[in-house]
């Protein structure tokens, strides 16, 4: 099927109330498409299939991070300075922001109509505004949370100390959005 004019407010296959070229909903569809060769409305969360979709994933997950945590920084101890790692960190930091950034305009582009429309408490509570857009919306933060274990990694690795809040959050973050995943939870 052709796109629509992409500068239009209406009539795109992939937006619901943005023009396609600042529509990070046309981006995404795009992205599935070369990525996969099918649109992003064909993606499902599937427990069990889709890739780190199982507890066993999740807790091992979170067990590897710690051992990363609590024996990077044994061992780091041993090393006399630590690892300079300026460019890869700045460029693990810009990914980030630029991935964090996406996926903002993503849910906002997804939820302020609905919020509109049928209020706060829907959009945010509802069971009904659990939908597939934001299904991959979910998942997509789901995996981000994996990529910021890296942060910590870095951390770990430049002798920085880390505070019980650091890994707590960066650990338990992952649990909590595979658990929205899993029990289809639309905060």
């Amino acid at each position: 099927m052709a796109e629509l004019n992409p500068f239009s407010l209406s009539g795109t296959q992939y937006s619901q109330h943005w023009p396609s070229l600042i529509s990070p909903d046309y981006w995404l569809n795009q992205g599935f498409i070369l990525a996969t060769g099918q649109p992003k409305s064909a993606w499902r969360w599937n427990p069990g299939t889709t890739f780190l979709s199982t507890q066993r994933s999740v807790l091992s997950g979170v067990v590897i991070y710690l051992a990363m945590v609590f024996g990077g920084q044994i061992i780091m101890k041993k090393v006399p300075k630590p690892i300079r790692l300026k460019r890869i960190t700045q460029a693990h930091n810009l990914l980030l922001t630029l991935i964090s950034g996406f996926l903002l305009l993503a849910f906002m582009e997804q939820c302020l109509p609905a919020w509109h429309d049928k209020g706060f408490f829907f959009t945010i509570c509802g069971s009904e505004s659990w939908t597939q857009s934001m299904e991959v919306l979910y998942y997509l933060n789901y995996l981000t949370k994996w990529l910021e274990f890296v942060d910590t990694a870095l951390l770990v690795l430049k002798k920085k100390k880390l505070e019980f809040l650091h890994y707590y959050h960066h650990s338990l973050t992952m649990v909590l959005c595979f658990e929205e995943l899993l029990g289809r939870v639309s905060v």
